[in-house]
């Protein structure tokens, strides 16, 4: 099976898999866009920024961009997962940063300050790859403050859906569903050392993704244990 994975045919065949399914949930959805104002004026403005999301929430988030012309760029695994992932994604005008917060996550941590300093948009999920869920890492508030940009916790929430008993309990959207888009206000980091803007960051994204689900009648997912406090800010975070 191991040998199967690996198989380059396969891993086309699941990422085709994976791309048709993602439009086929979508196509047959019916969608409601919630950005907050100054959200949207940032993004329309073309001004950078960070774009946060739970890893649980990867299926359907390239389609918070293809409506606006914005180009993005994610910071993806170096793992043959993340390879695939960043092959589905390419169709929809998202560009890959490789590396984790295990493999080029220094490198890639550079990678994101250097875009954010040119004026791009940066998409990260700050509690991938593995966990703890829906805990922050410092990788997403260090390249923030470096950077001088805001985050903006983005998130997405279905109607119908089935829940993974994955460490993230990933969210699978289900066909012919209802969609909540969600993007809140841009959090400023300015002034705050890392570990300040880290919780900030993290109780925003927990507070808006509560208010998405609670939407549909779904109570919180709960977080996952504390994040062990740690100085070095190279901990790049992933999708």
């Amino acid at each position: 099976m191991k040998k199967l994975a690996k198989s380059a045919f396969v891993q086309r065949l699941l990422v085709s898999f994976a791309f048709a399914y993602i439009r086929f949930v979508w196509w047959t959805s019916r969608t409601e866009r919630d950005w907050h104002p100054e959200s949207d004026a940032l993004l329309k403005a073309g001004r950078p920024f960070i774009a946060a999301f739970w890893h649980s929430r990867i299926l359907l988030m390239a389609y918070h961009w293809p409506q606006t012309g914005a180009l993005v760029h994610v910071l993806i695994s170096q793992h043959r997962d993340g390879a695939m992932i960043a092959k589905a994604v390419r169709p929809f005008g998202i560009e890959a940063i490789s590396g984790s917060s295990r493999r080029g996550g220094k490198e890639a941590l550079y990678e994101i300050v250097r875009l954010l300093e040119a004026g791009k948009i940066v998409a990260i999920t700050p509690d991938g790859p593995k966990g703890p869920r829906q805990r922050a890492k410092f990788g997403v508030a260090y390249a923030a403050i470096t950077a001088g940009v805001p985050v903006i916790p983005i998130t997405y929430s279905v109607k119908r859906r089935k829940v993974m008993g994955s460490w993230d309990r990933f969210v699978l959207a289900l066909p012919f569903n209802r969609v909540l888009l969600k993007a809140d206000a841009p959090i400023s980091v300015t002034g705050l050392s890392i570990e300040a803007a880290r919780e900030r960051i993290e109780a925003a994204m927990n507070a808006q993704l509560a208010a998405v689900d609670g939407h549909f009648g779904f109570p919180p997912v709960p977080p996952g244990p504390p994040l062990e406090l740690d100085s070095r800010p190279d901990l790049a975070t992933e999708r």
